[in-house]
């Protein structure tokens, strides 16, 4: 009389199984969790450059660290507000206008805080702001 084959699952089949099915939750869960950065591709402004000679990057967007140090309050409101932002990557205190358009609807700008900007350098040197990040 023959021998009928095994038939069942083996301990290797199932150690395979568990071993996709780790990789496709691991997967996913990276792929839900990760964040994508709006400021991704732009260049950082140099403190300098714009010193120097802020019309010869009128024009351009670029991303800006800084801290906001006080709004100009006697601005029409109408115009958009208009602050002052101290640098983060310069080592002695660079301060640059930073104007926020009143069609911008982004979060609240606060002084002290720290913002990472997007902005676009406007014909007089005011870096008109595009989108923000609190950072």
């Amino acid at each position: 009389m023959s021998r009928r084959a095994q038939s069942g699952v083996r301990p290797t089949h199932w150690l395979g199984l568990i071993a996709i099915l780790a990789v496709v939750v691991g997967g996913g869960f990276a792929l839900m969790n990760r964040t994508i950065d709006p400021m991704n591709g732009l260049t950082d402004l140099s403190a300098t450059e714009f010193m120097e000679n802020a019309t010869a990057l009128s024009g351009n967007e670029y991303k800006v660290e800084g801290v906001i140090d006080d709004r100009l309050d006697n601005w029409r409101s109408t115009a958009g507000r208009l602050f002052s932002l101290k640098l983060s990557d310069s080592s002695d205190s660079t301060f640059v206008p930073v104007w926020v358009p009143p069609e911008y609807k982004g979060p609240n700008i606060q002084r002290q805080q720290r913002y990472i900007f997007k902005v676009h350098v406007l014909e007089n040197g005011v870096l008109k702001v595009l989108g923000l990040i609190k950072a």
